[in-house]
C-alpha cells in the first residue's frame, strides 16, 4: 500500500514537473540496455560514481580480454537497488566486480532522496522497490524531492544546456565511463566532508551483498569485491570506521576480496572534484591496480569456461601484455 501511495504521488509530481533527462542519473536506461546487449564473457562493474569517474573500461577490456560494462552511477540510489537492478541480467561466465562506496555500509543501503529521481527517469525500477527501508526512504523524501524539482526548474529558466556538461548523460562513453572530465582542471578535495556520521557497520548491507553473490554464483558467475578510491587525508581522518568495516567484511562477506582499502588510497592531486572522483592521472593508476586485482579471477574463469589450463584464447594472449602493476612504476611513467 505504501509503495502504491508513494508511486502515485511521485507520478503526480512527474506529470506536473517532468523529469530532467539531462540529469546525470538519466544514463540509467542506457546502462541497463548495454548490460542486456553486451555479449559474454563480461566484466560488470557495480557501484556508484567512484566507478563512473574512476575506471578506464577500454583499458580493462584490452588487458583482460573480457567485454566490460561499467554500471557505476550514483550511490544515492542505494546498494540494494543497485544489486537488484543488476542481478537478473547477470549470465553464466560473467565476473561481477562490486565496488560500493563506504557510505553504502553506513546508512545508505536503501538510498536517499535521489532514488526518487532514478525512479522517475527509469520507471521500470519500481519493480525493485520491495524493502520496508526503501519505502520509508521514498515516503520521507517525497516533499524534498518535489522541492528540489521546483528549484531546478527555477534555476534552469534562461539557461542553455552546457554542451560540455560533466554531470549529464552525454559525459559517458559507450562502456559507461565518464570521460568528459578528463583533462579538465581539478578541484582541491582536501577539505571536503566525508563519512561524518559513520557509526556501526550496517550488517544488513553485508547480507544483501551475500544474497546477491549467492544468486549469481548459482548461475555460474563470479563475484569480486574491491574497495573504492579515496584521498589520503580522508582515509586518515576516517580510518577507524574504514578498518571496522574492513574487519567485518573479512569476517562475514562471502565474496572474494583480493586487496585492501589502503590499496586504493591516492594523493589528493589524483582527484577531480570529489572524494570518490578521480582525474585522468588517478584513473590511470587505479585502472592498473584493478587489472592486477582481477587478473587471477579472470584467468580462473577462463580456464573453467574453456577447460584450457594453460592460457585461453584471445584474453590469454593478452595476459602477456602485462600491466604495470606497481603504482610507483606507473606514476613514474605518467610524470
Amino acid at each position: 500500500m505504501m509503495v502504491a501511495l508513494v508511486a502515485v504521488s511521485a507520478a503526480i509530481a512527474q506529470i506536473v514537473i517532468p523529469p530532467d533527462y539531462d540529469d546525470y542519473l538519466a544514463i540509467i536506461g542506457t546502462k541497463v540496455h548495454n548490460l542486456e546487449t553486451t555479449p559474454s564473457p563480461r566484466i560488470v562493474f557495480v557501484g556508484g560514481s567512484n566507478l563512473a569517474f574512476g575506471v578506464d573500461s577500454p583499458e580493462v577490456e584490452r588487458k583482460l580480454g573480457y567485454h566490460v560494462v561499467n554500471m557505476g552511477m550514483g550511490f544515492n540510489m542505494g546498494l540494494r537497488f543497485m544489486l537488484d537492478l543488476i542481478e537478473p541480467r547477470i549470465r553464466k561466465g560473467d565476473v561481477v566486480v562490486l565496488v560500493p562506496e563506504y557510505n553504502l555500509f553506513f546508512g545508505l543501503l536503501d538510498g536517499d532522496e535521489r532514488l526518487l529521481d532514478v525512479l522517475e527517469l527509469y520507471p521500470d525500477g519500481w519493480q525493485y522497490i520491495h524493502s520496508r527501508r526503501q519505502m520509508l526512504n521514498l515516503g520521507n523524501n517525497l516533499f524534498r524531492h518535489v522541492k528540489f524539482k521546483v528549484n531546478r526548474v527555477l534555476q534552469q529558466i534562461g539557461h542553455k544546456s552546457d554542451p560540455e556538461c560533466i554531470y549529464c548523460p552525454r559525459a559517458f562513453n559507450q562502456y559507461g565511463d565518464i570521460v568528459a572530465h578528463l583533462g579538465k582542471p581539478s578541484k582541491d578535495v582536501t577539505r571536503m566532508s566525508f563519512l561524518r556520521s559513520a557509526g556501526q557497520v550496517d550488517g544488513e548491507a553485508i547480507h544483501v551483498v551475500n544474497d546477491f553473490a549467492a544468486a549469481v554464483e548459482a548461475r555460474g558467475a563470479r563475484v569480486v569485491f574491491l574497495f573504492p578510491c579515496l584521498p589520503e587525508p580522508h582515509y586518515e581522518l576516517r580510518h577507524a570506521a574504514i578498518e571496522r568495516l574492513e574487519s567485518e567484511l573479512h569476517d562475514k562477506l562471502k565474496v572474494e576480496m583480493p586487496s585492501s582499502a589502503k590499496d586504493y588510497v591516492y594523493p589528493v592531486q589524483d582527484f577531480y572534484d570529489w572524494v570518490y572522483h578521480l582525474n585522468r592521472e588517478g584513473r590511470t593508476l587505479r585502472t592498473a591496480r584493478i587489472i592486477d586485482d582481477l587478473r587471477p579471477t579472470i584467468e580462473a574463469a577462463r580456464r573453467e569456461t574453456t577447460g584450457d589450463a594453460a592460457t585461453g584464447g584471445l584474453a590469454g594472449s593478452r595476459t602477456a601484455d602485462a600491466s604495470l602493476s606497481a603504482d610507483g612504476q606507473l606514476r613514474q611513467k605518467l610524470q
